[in-house]
């Protein structure tokens, strides 16, 4: 068989929702970034206030960052990696069906399990958080948002952390995958 439920899942987990969390956190920071350089540069005229529509598409744009942060991790927490977990039977020389145990057989890739597989149980939760409590800043302070340097600089900072969080698990994913693919 081509694709199982367990290598669609995977994909759902990766690609679709972690590469449109990867996207939208660039789009937010750019957005934000464009948003400076134009204010601060003094341009003349209206570019000292965001307008509504700025604000609020940016708004929508971080609720959206932390729903699709929030679904790539309890997929991830709750349908793809209890698959990872199953145990081989006794004396199962097949390993390929048992992701974790095909990685701890082999000494150069107990790494992945012991660094890569224990940090994507943890950090992707931090990253969620921190996109919830940027969605809500940039909902209750909208246009405040891009006209206040200093709430603009945190928020832009918690992005980018997500960015960086969301950007190495996807690696570290990608290497688990390769290694161990759910089949």
């Amino acid at each position: 068989m081509l694709f199982t439920d367990r290598s669609i899942w995977t994909m759902i987990h990766g690609i679709v929702l972690g590469g449109t969390a990867l996207m939208a956190l660039f789009a937010a920071l750019f957005h934000m970034y464009a948003m400076r350089t134009a204010r601060d540069a003094g341009d003349t005229g209206d570019a000292g206030v965001a307008a509504p529509s700025q604000s609020r598409s940016l708004a929508q744009l971080t609720v959206l960052i932390a729903v699709v942060l929030w679904l790539t991790v309890l997929v991830g927490a709750y349908i793809t990696f209890p698959p990872y977990l199953a145990r081989p039977p006794v004396g199962a020389t097949d390993l390929s069906a048992y992701p974790r145990a095909l990685i701890q057989a082999n000494p150069d890739t107990t790494w992945l399990h012991a660094f890569a597989m224990e940090s994507k149980e943890h950090v992707p939760w931090i990253a969620a958080m921190l996109a919830t409590a940027v969605a809500f800043v940039s909902v209750r302070y909208r246009a405040g948002l891009l006209n206040d340097a200093r709430l603009r600089k945190m928020t832009m900072t918690l992005l980018a952390i997500c960015f960086a969080l969301a950007a190495f698990m996807g690696i570290l994913g990608t290497f688990i995958n390769k290694v161990a693919p759910l089949q």
